[in-house]
């Protein structure tokens, strides 16, 4: 795990960032512009997923969070309007969540505005704006949480069913075995010898497949592995 911590101005993007080789974890003061095109101050986060996906995750952040249905202006901006927050202000505010598509993935942007044209910023509403930090990385570990879980599960799903199919293949082999060793031990006739050769023919069949299923099994044991560590780094991040 490696993490960065840099203090710059707000031109330059003070952020802290922690990298994997499965998803980036990252939370940076951007100015951004809202759907009325003024530009406002925004703690950003960076993630792997499509505009749809983050839309969708951020929608049942808010949900659960204070209970609101967030309001959509335009294509790529979703609002809980004139909604508390207790952790960041006593004040009702608009918070906006930004969405842009950026490569191998979207960034999602925060604002916070207590009034019209009035937001949380490092010049105004100071502590506010400093609080929203922690809130967006609450979002960032809500939404990598709620992605890995997801294909945590879906995974593990496909690994039951190769083992299951492979098990299944197993039995089957088995049962040929012992028709093909009883039918020898009978001694064989032009019938018998028939079935043995179907019989062995499938057991070939089954055997290939079962060494393909093996081999996707290790893959996807692999994928699992990988997205349990990116689930525990998610969970590390501060």
């Amino acid at each position: 795990m490696r993490i960065r911590i840099l203090s710059l101005t707000l031109a330059a993007s003070a952020f802290v960032t922690l990298t994997t080789s499965a998803q980036t974890l990252l939370v940076e003061k951007r100015p951004v512009k809202t759907e009325e095109s003024s530009e406002v101050e925004s703690w950003t986060a960076k993630f792997d997923q499509d505009q749809s996906y983050c839309q969708d995750v951020y929608g049942d952040f808010i949900k659960e969070l204070v209970k609101t249905k967030v309001e959509k202006r335009g294509k790529n901006v979703l609002v809980a309007v004139k909604t508390q927050f207790p952790e960041l202000s006593s004040l009702r505010i608009d918070q906006r969540a930004i969405f842009t598509p950026e490569s191998a993935g979207t960034s999602v942007s925060f604002t916070f505005s207590p009034g019209y044209d009035v937001h949380f910023t490092s010049e105004t509403y100071k502590d506010e704006f400093a609080k929203a930090e922690a809130f967006v990385k609450n979002y960032v570990q809500y939404h990598y949480k709620k992605y890995y879980n997801t294909l945590i599960t879906t995974l593990q799903g496909k690994m039951k069913g190769l083992q299951s199919d492979i098990e299944s293949n197993g039995k089957k082999m088995d049962k040929n075995n012992k028709a093909i060793t009883a039918n020898i031990a009978d001694g064989e006739t032009e019938k018998t010898k028939t079935k043995n050769d179907k019989m062995n023919k499938e057991n070939d069949q089954l055997a290939a497949e079962t060494d393909t299923k093996r081999k996707e099994l290790a893959d996807i044991e692999d994928q699992l592995a990988k997205a349990n560590d990116s689930l525990h780094k998610v969970l590390q991040f501060k």
